[in-house]
């Protein structure tokens, strides 16, 4: 037997909840097709995803144009989700981007002003250390500061929000993951590992980084697909209490220093507290096939750059009790432009949506909105364009 939608969004993740959201508002006959979290250290066969985490930064202060609209649009929905599905996801904690280049972080704060109509904090090193008493920046290091519309999303509860939203709005949640798919003269077929037959007249497929390992698609997906390090600090409710209004933080010190972001004290699901530091893109570790992705998902990561993040938390938060850390593994999908990818393929059959970059979780809710604008032919949503988000050439 053949279940049958007019569309089908495959992969349930920050960008495939919410291209199913947007789809099942505007459509009917619409089903999104994905795994619970399955992180079992054994569990090779259910993909894993980023998102299966406690935090990501939200904020729109972002040196490029296009990431600072995209996360001004995502993060205005977040209150309007959260109410109408009953599940929080958003902390509106602020966030800090620390620069080494002055006109970076001011050049970020005329954008989120553009895209928020709120001018972020530019302030220097100096007058920083005045303001967060919890961090010691330097004085050359300039600092800007996003307080309305920014701070932290849990992407667990994010997905689950935007799936229970899809839901309803009518569309169908599979519990289940494709293994095959076809193009047909009358649309696309898929099957799942659960043993499923699926049939839709058009396929979004919002696979992450396995978009470019999985075979699913007809074209190769371009993406530069790399392990990153992420260091959790345990915290105790005396540590807790003194870190009380620590926001996020994005941190490009430069020099011989890492880049990293910072996400304050919160429960994990096994009942501890952590503060997160993780980073990028100087991570070695580049990520060239399937087995290698799940091997380096059920991994501790690279040691060699935990110990570069422990470095980072001793130099900006000395007091800080590193004796007792946790390190794990999560991937960043990079594209060539660093901007996502959203085109149709195959004559419209096929829409892909991927490539986060490391933005993509602050971002989903527009993401998913144009994804869902190509499945339904309307207009380009915003003011971006198609060809930002274009495949190279060679790709398509």
């Amino acid at each position: 037997m053949t279940d049958t939608y007019r569309h089908l969004v495959i992969g349930r993740g920050i960008m495939g909840a919410a291209a199913a959201m947007h789809l099942a508002a505007d459509s009917d006959s619409v089903a999104v097709l994905g795994p619970t979290e399955a992180m079992a250290t054994a569990d090779h066969a259910v993909p894993k995803a980023s998102h299966h985490d406690q935090g990501r930064n939200a904020h729109s202060l972002d040196e490029d144009p296009v990431w600072a609209e995209l996360g001004a649009t995502s993060v205005a929905r977040y209150r309007e989700l959260e109410q109408s599905t009953g599940i929080r996801f958003f902390e509106e904690i602020g966030y800090v981007r620390i620069h080494h280049d002055a006109d970076y972080v001011t050049r970020s704060a005329d954008h989120a002003e553009q895209f928020t109509g709120d001018r972020p904090q530019v302030m220097s090193g100096t007058e920083a250390n005045e303001r967060f008493h919890f961090f010691h920046f330097e004085p050359t290091e300039t600092v800007g500061y996003q307080s309305p519309d920014a701070g932290r999303i849990n992407p667990r509860d994010y997905v689950a929000a935007m799936s229970a939203k899809a839901s309803q709005l009518g569309a169908e949640v599979i519990d289940d993951h494709a293994v095959e798919m076809s193009v047909r003269g009358d649309g696309v077929a898929v099957q799942t590992a659960g043993g499923k037959s699926i049939k839709a007249e058009r396929v979004l497929v919002a696979t992450g980084a396995y978009a470019t390992f999985d075979q699913l698609l007809p074209i190769l997906v371009p993406l530069h697909v790399r392990g990153r390090t992420i260091v959790m600090v345990p915290v105790d409710d005396a540590t807790l209490a003194e870190l009380h209004g620590m926001p996020s933080v994005g941190c490009h010190p430069g020099g011989d220093r890492v880049r990293t972001y910072w996400h304050p004290p919160v429960k994990y699901p096994d009942g501890r507290t952590y503060l997160k530091i993780g980073g990028g893109p100087e991570g070695p570790q580049r990520i060239a096939t399937l087995n290698g992705l799940n091997e380096w998902l059920n991994s501790e990561g690279d040691p060699a750059m935990a110990d570069a993040y422990r470095e980072e938390l001793h130099r900006m938060m000395p007091s800080l009790d590193l004796s007792d850390t946790i390190t794990a593994a999560c991937v960043t999908s990079e594209t060539h432009s660093l901007r996502p990818y959203a085109q149709a393929v195959h004559d419209g059959k096929i829409v892909v949506l991927t490539g986060g970059n490391g933005h993509g979780a602050k971002a989903a809710d527009a993401l998913g909105e144009i994804g869902a604008s190509l499945m339904l032919d309307k207009p380009w949503p915003g003011h971006t364009t198609p060809a930002q988000f274009a495949l190279p050439t060679a790709a398509r």
